[in-house]
């Protein structure tokens, strides 16, 4: 039983990859960018799929080539989010998967994990994951994690909160929402070094980040 459970979803996986490299000749996942992923026509069979494992497998039993499609077709759902929501829902699916995206080059697959981690709810070693996340090279990665931090370990968020700050290996662009980050991270702690990273965030002058600054500065007068 729990084969064939296994093999239609290994199907469904295969489907997608021969769409992709049908629609997108030659492009990694990596390399493409936007909503690409939205117009593939049989996403409710995938869905239907995914679920059925999810409640008729056990996680223990899973092989590292159901895991990998299983971390690849949450990646490619990164819109609409569905298939993490409902994995949040199987603690033990959850961490599995959530193990087996923080060693993958899925970065859409790990920010979704980094971001319901909060939701689920999983062991202390697998939350203690978000903190591997921060540490991602992706910056979307990154910042989600930061963002799901004080949730997890808030006891961390001042550490992170100066490498968010100061690192420069992003765009002007990017590193402004990193900035936003730790500000909004440093906000749901309470910590008593948001007064001089606000102040901070007024130097620096970007949109965004003052707009983020004078909305926390309001909310604690």
């Amino acid at each position: 039983m729990a084969k064939g459970i296994r093999e239609r979803l290994l199907e469904q996986a295969i489907k997608f990859h021969q769409w992709q490299e049908a629609t997108y000749p030659g492009k990694t996942s990596e390399e493409l960018s936007g909503e690409w992923e939205v117009d593939y026509p049989y996403w409710n069979d995938t869905y239907s799929a995914f679920c059925h494992v999810l409640t008729q497998m056990d996680a223990e039993t899973a092989d590292s080539v159901l895991l990998d499609e299983m971390v690849y077709l949450i990646a490619r759902d990164n819109e609409a989010e569905g298939f993490i929501q409902e994995t949040t829902s199987h603690p033990q699916w959850f961490e599995c998967l959530c193990r087996r995206a923080t060693a993958s080059n899925e970065s859409e697959a790990k920010w979704q994990f980094a971001a319901y981690l909060p939701e689920c709810p999983c062991s202390q070693e697998v939350k203690d994951m978000i903190l591997d996340f921060a540490k991602d090279p992706n910056e979307y990665v990154s910042r989600r994690a930061l963002l799901a931090m004080p949730a997890l370990r808030p006891d961390c968020v001042e550490q992170f909160a100066p490498l968010f700050w100061e690192r420069n290996c992003y765009s002007l662009e990017l590193q402004e929402y990193q900035r936003i980050a730790v500000l909004v991270s440093l906000d749901a702690i309470h910590s008593d070094l948001l007064p001089q990273y606000l102040e901070q965030a007024k130097q620096d002058g970007r949109r965004y980040l003052l707009e983020h600054a004078e909305r926390i500065e309001g909310g604690l007068l």
